[in-house]
């Protein structure tokens, strides 16, 4: 009874894991434009940071730009999307802090720990120390939202690395509390605290920084939100009269950190062999796991060869020393004959002269029919001029 009792509560926790796991994103709403945003507090830049994505504060100052430089909208204050922002902030942090929590981690936690999937729990202030790796399991709408009832910070040159799919913009950071990343960490995701967010010198931000209550504050960072890639440009080879699979070949965008799917996993080469003829939709996925618009490609069936000819000969006579050459199947548009030489429409082949063909049909697609061997044979040799004796009367 025991062990039943026991493997009910193990199916429901799977089966609560894996809902968690894939569930909807919550909705940044305003906020979603935004690299950097705080509902009330002062947003301060030292030194050349960048910033990829729209920056705002809703209640306080807004100094450091320039130096630093943003690739998007400066929002001032009192701007009306600013209180949509603050209000759509507002609603995404409840909803994060609501989820059910699938695993507890305890701190620190990274050090090339590798999580799936899912709901993540800390139940107090916590620090990230070197490499956390987030596996997507293959699946680029998997969910990470990872919910720390305390401040955040990471150690010097810390990072979060994304495989096997997970993307950037499912990857959520709710912190209850403050977040300083250490100096020269890398991070990815979308933060949404309660509290100051700080970048210390020099680390980079692929995401988000948004609070609803506290500053935040720059030290020659890079903050981006990054962009999926664009559309893959294909070649295309089609099946022949010989092979009867196609190729994709993904000429464009190439280098580090792409990979390439016609709509199963991702591969890191750009050739796609061996395809049987359908419709293939094809993307491309970068290092942080966006993904392009697919194009759809056709790989085609392939064409059909002619079966050997069906032939007529009409052979040389006593008096016509060349013979005739008829096909008589396949017949209809598209195909051309041959008879060793070059492809004609017409089917028929007139003074042909003494010797052995090899009769062809060629397709429209260029495929050529196995060969039917015709013999024309030596025209016929009339009788001699008849010698006679006539017995004449007598």
């Amino acid at each position: 009874m025991k062990s039943k009792l026991l493997l009910l509560l193990t199916i429901i926790a799977l089966l609560s894991f894996q809902n968690n796991s894939f569930a909807q994103s919550p909705n940044l709403g305003a906020a979603s434009s935004f690299a950097l945003f705080t509902a009330a507090g002062e947003l301060t830049n030292v030194g050349a940071s960048v910033v990829t994505g729209d920056v705002g504060t809703y209640v306080g100052a807004l100094t450091g730009f320039p130096p630093g430089i943003v690739i998007g909208e400066i929002y001032p204050v009192g701007h009306p999307i600013l209180a949509q922002a603050a209000i759509d902030l507002g609603l995404a942090y409840t909803d994060l802090a609501s989820r059910p929590c699938d695993v507890v981690l305890g701190t620190p936690f990274g050090n090339g720990q590798t999580i799936n999937p899912g709901v993540y729990c800390l139940g107090s202030a916590a620090t990230l120390n070197g490499e956390l790796i987030l596996d997507g399991l293959g699946n680029p709408d998997a969910l990470f939202i990872i919910q720390i009832d305390g401040a955040l910070a990471t150690s010097g040159n810390s990072s979060i690395t994304l495989i096997n799919g997970a993307s950037i913009d499912n990857v959520y950071w709710q912190i209850n509390g403050a977040f300083t990343l250490g100096e020269g960490s890398v991070f990815r995701g979308i933060i949404v605290a309660n509290g100051q967010i700080e970048l210390l010198e020099a680390s980079t931000l692929y995401g988000q920084a948004l609070s609803i209550a506290g500053a935040i504050l720059l030290h020659n960072n890079l903050v981006t939100i990054p962009m999926p890639p664009e559309a893959p440009e294909v070649t295309v080879i089609q099946p022949d009269c010989f092979v009867p699979t196609g190729t994709i070949t993904v000429n464009s965008p190439l280098g580090p950190g792409f990979t390439y799917s016609i709509g199963a996993g991702y591969q890191s080469s750009t050739i796609f062999s061996s395809l049987a003829p359908g419709t293939y939709n094809v993307t491309v996925m970068n290092a942080d796991g966006l993904i392009s618009e697919s194009i759809s490609v056709t790989i085609n069936a392939q064409p059909i060869t002619p079966p050997p000819p069906e032939v007529v000969a009409l052979q040389p006579d006593c008096f016509i020393n060349t013979g005739t050459i008829s096909i008589t199947s396949p017949l209809g548009p598209g195909f051309t004959y041959s008879i060793g030489g070059a492809y004609q429409s017409n089917p028929v082949f007139t003074e042909v002269l003494p010797n052995s063909y090899n009769v062809t049909v060629m397709s429209e697609d260029g495929c050529i029919s196995p060969a039917t061997i015709v013999i024309i044979e030596p025209s016929l040799d009339a009788p001699l001029a008849p010698q006679v004796v006539a017995l004449q009367p007598d």
